[in-house]
């Protein structure tokens, strides 16, 4: 029973260590289609600006989050600004 759980453990951590350098490469692509929507959300005539203008915000912190190497922070971030943006057009 040890064993199992010392093997089970051990490609937990493997896991764990793998997963955290995937996230650095999604921040600035969820960034990038972040800005791209909000650039549709600025252009589109009836949305409603202070969302666009909040989701525009939220892109940016999502950006500076990355920088600072707080990857998952910065992916929550940005997915909630494209939601954000998404909500301008209704």
């Amino acid at each position: 029973m040890k064993k199992y759980t010392m093997g089970f453990l051990a490609t937990a951590l493997i896991l764990g260590l793998n997963a955290a350098p995937v996230q650095a490469f999604q921040c600035p692509a969820l960034a990038e289609q972040c800005r791209t929507l909000v650039g549709k959300m600025e252009s589109r005539a009836g949305a409603n600006n202070m969302k666009v203008s909040e989701a525009k915000q939220g892109c940016e912190d999502a950006l500076a989050l990355h920088k600072a190497g707080k990857h998952k922070a910065s992916v929550i971030k940005a997915g909630e600004a494209i939601s954000m943006a998404g909500q301008a057009a209704k």
